[in-house]
């Protein structure tokens, strides 16, 4: 798999606060959020900002925006992502946060999503996009230089 630098990559709400909040079971997330980034060019869809601010303090919240700052870029997703999308992705197994995230990456055609939801691998088949996990990722921004 080539790198993922000059692609745009989204995180998920895990990464965000396994890197907050330094979970032990998941360093790489600390790693890529707040040593890595400047390489990503991140795609922020309104579901993962919504799921952050459901979960996080008002102070986690203003590192995830510094954090974000340091990106190459950032693409902010304001609108709802299709229902009709949704619903498909729903049919074909996935559960309602998941199916509203693949719903938004498919029409934005983003080819990675950074997890460390492995679900996502086990409830869908053919998904228009490839679950990375922190520490895969912070790996592939590695093999091209840092």
């Amino acid at each position: 798999m080539n790198s993922i630098r000059g692609e745009a990559v989204s995180l998920d709400t895990n990464v965000f606060i396994f890197a907050l909040r330094k979970e032990p079971t998941y360093p790489a997330c600390e790693t890529l959020l707040f040593d890595k980034l400047p390489a990503l060019q991140v795609y922020m869809p309104l579901q993962i900002f919504l799921e952050l601010q459901r979960n996080l303090t008002a102070s986690e919240m203003r590192r995830v925006v510094r954090a974000l700052s340091m990106a190459q870029a950032v693409t902010w997703e304001y609108a709802p992502a299709r229902l009709d999308l949704i619903r498909q992705w729903e049919h074909r197994g996935a559960k309602k946060g998941d199916a509203v995230i693949t719903a938004y990456l498919e029409v934005a055609a983003i080819r990675y999503l950074v997890s460390e939801n492995r679900d996502f691998l086990k409830e869908l088949s053919s998904l228009p996009f490839t679950v990375l996990s922190s520490e895969e990722a912070v790996r592939l921004l590695g093999e091209s230089g840092s």
